[in-house]
């Protein structure tokens, strides 16, 4: 199966302070490893939802998606101290990196006002964005949190059925897929698995719980407080359901 990786804010955090300490030590090959290392999880983890931001953005007329991203990127993990001031801030990881390219795309549709001004002699630029325009930022911000909740999601789900087939209790996960994901009735995959119907609904909610669990679990890695996970997980849900 196919899933975006999480981006685990220990281990991240853990992978900045040996970057910081190569440097400092003058350990230029550890130092370039950890950039490197950080920068692939972080371009793999949130690749796909900034792109999906850009493109319901009011700034998706500047290029191509795929092509600002990658720019963004190249910018901001060439070295580790724009992670370095995440680091210093409360703020989720997927929230910075938005917010960072919602900043980029602006410099850019600003030197693109400011050519097409030294160009034409006038200060208007039809290819560029309303500095003003709500609908689309809120647009852009739900097409990235329904990219990012879904593939959490998928990878909580990847956890769960992996934990338990490891446990020889597959069939409950089975369950919970064909009813839940599939819409399939009880009775017809009860049938299907040779399960008897009255056990079907209880390892199927043994299987939910085990999918919440790793949603919970994921998130945590993320840095979301233990206090908040209960409408961290709601959350996610909800924005997985978006349009």
């Amino acid at each position: 199966m196919n899933h975006f990786p999480t981006t685990d804010r220990t281990w991240l955090m853990t992978q900045i302070d040996k970057g910081i300490d190569a440097e400092s030590a003058g350990d230029s090959t550890s130092h370039k490893a950890a950039i490197r290392a950080i920068g692939g999880r972080v371009m793999e983890s949130y690749r796909a939802p900034l792109i999906a931001f850009v493109q319901r953005s009011r700034w998706r007329t500047l290029g191509d998606a795929a092509d600002l991203v990658a720019t963004f990127f190249s910018r901001r993990l060439e070295s580790l101290e724009y992670l370095k001031r995440w680091r210093s801030e409360s703020v989720p990881l997927r929230k910075w990196l938005m917010n960072g390219m919602i900043l980029e795309l602006r410099l850019i549709a600003r030197d693109a006002r400011r050519q097409s001004a030294r160009d034409s002699g006038s200060s208007s630029f039809k290819g560029g964005a309303s500095e003003s325009n709500e609908s689309a930022d809120k647009s852009a911000e739900r097409a990235f949190d329904r990219v990012w909740a879904r593939g959490l999601i998928q990878i909580a789900a990847q956890r769960a059925s992996e934990e338990l087939s490891a446990e020889g209790k597959e069939k409950s996960w089975q369950l919970f897929e064909r009813h839940i994901l599939d819409g399939v009735e009880y009775a017809k995959v009860a049938a299907e698995l040779c399960v008897p119907l009255a056990d079907a609904r209880a390892m199927s909610r043994m299987a939910a719980y085990r999918l919440n669990r790793a949603l919970r679990a994921l998130l945590a890695q993320e840095g979301t407080p233990e206090a908040e996970l209960d409408r961290a997980v709601e959350d996610v849900n909800d924005a997985a359901q978006g349009d």
